[in-house]
């Protein structure tokens, strides 16, 4: 049995997550895998509940995710995703050595808002193409982005996008060959509830969100996007070149 650290205004549950952690970031567990609820809960000498809770409270902290039917692991490290003038999903977790999978969960046409409008350059009420997206890092989910399109333009662009699974595979399908990142806003704040189901995590914990202008060779406004990322899984970096000094309207209804 595992002798707990003294400390008598802290919780039995508490002293058990801070035993743990340190184990954690110690690299103490084979293979990252961590013992099952009853071994634990044996090892301390406490019931299951008092394990969950334990559990629970390093899963807050970014320390360990539970992978159903397999088990309880240490989180991943970080993604390190590159932010520049072609900034590219795949691209960037193939660098990482991770499997990237990329796909379209719903899809929306209607006219525009004021805002996507105007980064559009296009007429109000224009008709939009709008895509949401899941991207994960092998297997796990890393990102969900909300992404807009001129629908007159992109008239095949789900399409494209389902034989693909790729946003820049289906423009190029749709004869944008190539683009380019104008500007990108960045903020940490809570997710939605739709927003922590779809990246599968605790409405407490902060994501990162990227919104996001995208032209064409011609300069031409083509993709207006909000991707908002698993904060304990994805770390953003700016490339030396980024100079953001448009402006990407904040709302994206």
């Amino acid at each position: 049995m595992t002798v707990l650290p003294t400390g008598r205004d802290l919780p039995r549950w508490r002293r058990i997550a801070d035993t743990l952690g340190q184990q954690v970031l110690a690299e103490a567990f084979a293979g990252g895998r961590l013992p099952t609820e009853p071994e634990l809960a044996a090892r301390f000498g406490v019931n299951r509940h008092t394990v969950r809770r334990a559990l629970a409270a390093l899963a807050e902290r970014g320390l360990i995710q539970a992978v159903q039917g397999n088990g309880t692991f240490v989180a991943d490290r970080q993604i390190d995703y590159l932010l520049g003038r072609r900034t590219r999903f795949r691209a960037n977790l193939e660098r990482e050595g991770r499997e990237a999978s990329y796909r379209m969960i719903a899809v929306m046409r209607g006219p525009a808002d004021e805002a996507t409008a105007r980064d559009l350059a296009l007429e109000a009420g224009a008709r939009i193409l709008q895509l949401e997206t899941i991207g994960e890092a092998d297997g796990i989910a890393v990102s969900y982005g909300i992404h807009r399109f001129p629908a007159v333009r992109f008239a095949g662009l789900v399409e494209a996008f389902t034989a693909n699974n790729s946003i820049s595979a289906a423009l190029a399908a749709c004869g944008v060959a190539d683009y380019t990142r104008r500007v990108t806003r960045l903020l940490a704040r809570p997710p939605t509830e739709h927003e922590a189901r779809c990246l599968d995590q605790p409405a407490s914990r902060p994501v990162l969100q990227a919104e996001a202008l995208n032209v064409d060779i011609a300069g031409t406004p083509i993709q207006r996007s909000r991707t908002v990322f698993a904060g304990d899984r994805v770390q953003l970096i700016v490339a030396a070149e980024e100079r953001p000094t448009d402006r990407c309207s904040r709302e994206i209804e």
